[in-house]
Order: structure tokens, then sequence, then C-alpha cells
């Protein structure tokens, strides 16, 4: 039976949580998620926050899972400021413990189906989840109605970069406001066009953090580059875009954002590589990135309610979601399908190069 959190479940999150398999790789890692406390608050909460914890257990208790949903407020999150209406999106963040039997495969694809629901009661028209590539949970949820959208590496920065002065490159800058147009032409040139909605509309980190800092590259009129960071509790999360002609720029251009956020941050930084900018693994490689883990970005689409008609002039929501996250759970909980079940991914880090793809992977 698959039902809402309650009290009579703490023992359920506190003996599987250290099985957990994190759904939101690179979320969890800037941020860190603790379920317990999750459970414990979307609870006491009713229903009404933006996290939503899902318990399965059989009569005979052989089978026990949870799962945790956030819901999020779209990007510009201004609906409930402007009378429109906000529309939501939802991410699957964990899930536990991992899919290695049969039974637990069932178990996941069926609280898929549950999280879809109670997606699409919230008024969320998309759910995502970032499956790893090997093993049985993106088969379950793929039962559940997901679709593979892209292939991503999540790196992590192992190494600091040495103290010197970096080459100086021509046309890059801090970014401002009046970039914001280039920037989302820049995606739209450079991302597929079949994965282009995925590369902006699905971006959790985007979705749920303000930028910190941004750098862009020009070349005359043009936006070759741009590099952002994004800063959570626990970590800094990177995001970098180039065109393919700016390929002999990309190292100069990373080395002058990373001397620029290390010369002030103490916390480790991670960066999500997209199969199609794979390219870029070797000079990640050289930059002291290693390798955390490999994943594929799943979405669902989902029958959301429509509460009132989108011409109405009242809002259907009195306010977006408070984003709150905490640190029990990190990326490096991500077992590698090299290592045994216990093992954490960065007991052996392996280098951005070992793992690169082709462009035609």
């Amino acid at each position: 039976m698959i039902r809402p959190f309650d009290i009579r479940d703490v023992s359920v999150i506190q003996r599987l949580t250290a099985l957990a398999r994190p759904l939101a790789c690179e979320l969890v890692a800037v941020d860190g998620v603790n379920p317990l406390r999750d459970a414990i608050r979307s609870y006491l909460a009713g229903g009404r926050d933006h996290a939503v914890v899902l318990v399965e257990r059989d009569a005979d208790h052989d089978v026990e899972a949870f799962g945790v949903m956030y819901v999020f407020p779209s990007m510009n999150g201004d609906g409930s400021e402007n009378g429109t209406t906000i529309h939501r999106r939802a991410a699957l963040v964990l899930m536990a413990p991992h899919a290695q039997s049969d039974e637990l495969m069932k178990a996941w694809m069926y609280l898929a189906q549950e999280f879809a629901v109670e997606a699409a009661q919230r008024g969320a028209h998309h759910i995502v989840a970032e499956a790893p590539e090997v093993g049985g949970e993106a088969e379950a949820l793929q039962g559940a109605g997901f679709v593979p959208l892209i292939q991503q590496d999540v790196l992590k920065l192992a190494n600091r970069l040495d103290a010197g002065v970096f080459p100086a490159v021509s046309g890059l800058r801090e970014q401002t406001k009046e970039d914001e147009a280039l920037i989302k032409a820049l995606h739209l040139r450079a991302a597929p066009k079949m994965t282009y909605q995925a590369e902006v509309s699905f971006d959790l980190l985007r979705s749920t953090h303000r930028m910190d800092r941004g750098f862009v590259l020009m070349r005359g009129n043009e936006l070759v580059a741009h590099v952002s960071v994004r800063q959570g509790k626990r970590g800094y999360g990177m995001q970098a875009l180039f065109r393919p002609d700016a390929e002999d720029d990309a190292r100069p251009t990373l080395q002058f954002a990373l001397s620029h956020l290390l010369s002030r941050a103490q916390r480790p930084v991670y960066l999500t590589v997209r199969h199609y900018q794979s390219w870029m693994l070797p000079i990640l490689d050289e930059l002291g990135f290693v390798h955390m883990t490999s994943t594929m970005l799943m979405v669902r689409h989902t029958a959301a309610r429509v509460h009132q008609p989108v011409w109405s002039p009242v809002s259907s929501e009195s306010a977006a979601i408070k984003n709150t996250h905490s640190a029990s759970i990190h990326l490096e909980s991500c077992t590698s399908p090299h290592h045994g079940e216990d093992a954490y991914c960065e007991d052996a880090p392996m280098s951005a190069h070992d793992y690169a793809r082709t462009a035609n992977h």
C-alpha cells in the first residue's frame, strides 16, 4: 500500500535513508537533503509543504520503500505577484532502497506512478528524475511512464587551481541583466532542438537557485559562451555552455571563472555536462574535475488539473513555495556500478576524460 508519510513510518525512513538513490544528483550535492526532516515537515504542514514523501509498505512488511519529491514554482516564479497562474514543476529527489530486485523495481514503479498523481494534483505539468544509467532504476521509471531525454555526467572539482596569472580572454566579461536574451539564444543554438526544453525548463539547479555570478564570452555582437555559478548550502553548482566554434576558448574561460569563484569559496564545486558537450570532458579533466556519476534525465508529463482558467485575473495560488533543504544525503551516496553497494563514488575518483563520450553517443 502506498500512502503519504505518517508518524508510524519514522522507522522506515530511518532504516532506508542509508540505501537511498539520489534522483537529482547535482541538486543533492549542492544542497543536501534530509528525508526524515522533509517527511515530518510535510506531515505537520498537512501536505502543503513543497516536499512530498510517500511510503510503500505491504501487509507483511516484505517490501518497504519510500520516496521524496519536491514541487517547484516556474523559473520566473512571479505568478502570485502579477496575477497570472503559477506553473509548477516537480522533481523526484530520491527513492529508497536501490532497485536491485524485481520486487523493488515494482515498488519504484508504483511509487513513481503515485508521485505523478501527486504532482498533477499540485498543478505540476512535468515531473523529472535523473536516474543512473546502469541499474534497475531507469527501467522502473520507464515502466511508470518516464521518458529519457538527455544523458549527462556529474563532475566534482577535486583539486584547487594553482594560484597564478591566467591568460586573458578577449571578449570575456561579467554577465549583466541585458545578456539574458543572448543567453537564451545561445541555448537555442548550442543545444539540440529535441533537448532544448530539458536543457532550460527541467534544469533543477536553475529552477531553485538564483545565479551567484556569471560570465559571458562575446565575439562581436554574438554570445559564444556562458559560465554561471549558483551557491547552495553545501557547495557550488557551475554551469557552462559553449558553441562548438568556441572550443579553443573553453579552457581559459573556465579557468577565469574558477579563479574568481575559488578566490572566496571553500565549498566543493560541481558541474553537470550534457552528452552533446562531452568534448569538454578532457578540458575539465585537466582543470582537476573528477567523474562522480552518470545519469539520464527523464521526464513524465502529467495531466495537471486546471483550478482556474488562464485568463482569470485572480491567481490560483497565494505565494510560491519556499525551497528549503538540509544536509544529510549527498551526491557521494550515489554508488557506482563498478563498486560494491556500500561503496561511495569518491572512494576511487576517475578522471572526467575516462568517461568522455563521443558526439555520436
